[in-house]
């Protein structure tokens, strides 16, 4: 009887598994995104971020990011559902690979618009994220630096937003680290903050930004110099001071 018992359980988790495996995979492709939302894809995976099995739990919220990627409707969708809270929640809880696949949702949601970047930033997710810029990790600091990227991007607010939940600094120690994505997308997300105003600028000057980035402009990766080359002229295009700190 304990058995059978046992049984029924070893059979329901296959079946979740089974399930969140599909529809991640499903989510790659642009002719499943209407099926799978007119089916209510996404109040079916929200009890499964919570699930007791970890892969489950990381495949759910990758299937999340495919496909609150694809449009503003369906990151609209994620914000409806109430999924944010949970994301953030679990980024401060579970581990790296699921904190990568959180990030990636957050991300997702926020690149659309500034009022889905803001729905993303009034979930909480801003702290979550800057705890994962300290993570060991690098896929983990890469994933939480594109999210914040993507928050600041839309407007000064936002950046603003970001500077204060302490970002800055941790990213010029991101930028220090040896990966070359992870300073790729580290430069391009100080790009994001600096762009704004003088004062947002001066934000990533005053972190010590320039020191580390200027003598990447004579980096082999070519992606990596654009990406530096273009941060260095947004913190300079304000003012003669702050183009006096980048020459």
């Amino acid at each position: 009887m304990a058995s059978s018992l046992l049984q029924i359980f070893e059979q329901y988790q296959k079946a979740r598994v089974q399930f969140v495996q599909s529809v991640a995979e499903a989510a790659t492709r642009p002719q499943n995104i209407d099926t799978m939302q007119n089916a209510g894809v996404m109040q079916l995976l929200r009890p499964l971020l919570l699930d007791n099995v970890p892969s489950i739990q990381q495949t759910a919220a990758l299937a999340l990011g495919r496909l609150a990627n694809y449009s503003d409707d369906l990151a609209e969708a994620v914000v409806a559902n109430e999924i944010l809270p949970q994301l953030v929640y679990s980024l401060g809880e579970q581990n790296r690979f699921y904190k990568k696949a959180a990030a990636f949702v957050l991300r997702a949601v926020a690149k659309h618009s500034p009022e889905l970047a803001q729905s993303v930033v009034d979930s909480g997710a801003l702290e979550a994220l800057v705890m994962c810029l300290e993570e060991f990790d690098p896929s983990v600091k890469e994933a939480a630096a594109w999210a914040l990227g993507y928050i600041a991007s839309h407007t000064g607010e936002l950046a603003q937003a970001v500077v204060d939940a302490g970002a800055v600094p941790l990213l010029v120690l991101c930028i220090q680290e040896p990966e070359i994505s992870l300073k790729r997308i580290t430069a391009s997300a100080l790009n994001d903050i600096a762009k704004h105003s003088p004062e947002l600028a001066q934000a990533v000057v005053d972190a010590g930004a320039v020191a580390y980035l200027a003598p990447l402009i004579q980096h082999d990766d070519g992606k990596l110099k654009r990406q530096v080359c273009s941060c260095l002229a947004q913190i300079a295009k304000h003012s003669v001071d702050l183009a006096e700190v980048v020459v």
